[in-house]
């Protein structure tokens, strides 16, 4: 099973929620990746690249793309969007930068989860599921569910 490292924005869409906490590093040679489960939605999935990076689709839509940067750190590629990149911060976290757009931070809890946050906004919190996964908690909205394939 693997372990989420990193994170970017989850404030609208699948694609973009998942992208919001995601970047997944270390996923093992026995992971195929993990599941995104939203309240009333189709799954998502997130499926590791050979070679590196990660691909993550929503049915009927075209893929995004998590690809790491030499020298640390991922590109974030959408279909017709801009590019966001995840630079690793001092705090073992990750501060997720879209042009044009405030930052957000990824930080580590002590948990083993993150607290992701853009300035002004309240909080999203993304925490280690018992018996593996984890759990996406939005302000305002019932959870979403991230589990290994």
């Amino acid at each position: 099973m693997g372990k989420i490292d990193a994170s970017a924005v989850v404030f609208c869409g699948v694609v973009i929620f998942a992208l919001a906490w995601l970047t997944i590093s270390e996923v093992s040679a026995q992971s195929s990746g993990y599941t995104i489960q939203e309240p009333g939605q189709l799954p998502s999935y997130v499926t590791p690249n050979y070679g590196g990076g990660y691909t993550i689709q929503k049915p009927g839509e075209l893929p995004s793309y998590v690809t790491p940067n030499y020298g640390g750190g991922y590109t974030i590629q959408t279909p017709g969007g801009l590019p966001s990149y995840a630079n690793p911060s001092y705090d073992g976290g990750y501060t997720v930068q879209t042009p044009g757009q405030l930052p957000t931070y990824v930080t580590p809890n002590y948990d083993g989860g993150y607290t992701i946050q853009k300035p002004g906004e309240l909080p999203s919190y993304v925490t280690p599921n018992y018996g593996g996964g984890y759990v996406i908690q939005n302000p305002g909205q019932l959870p979403t569910y991230v589990n290994p394939r």
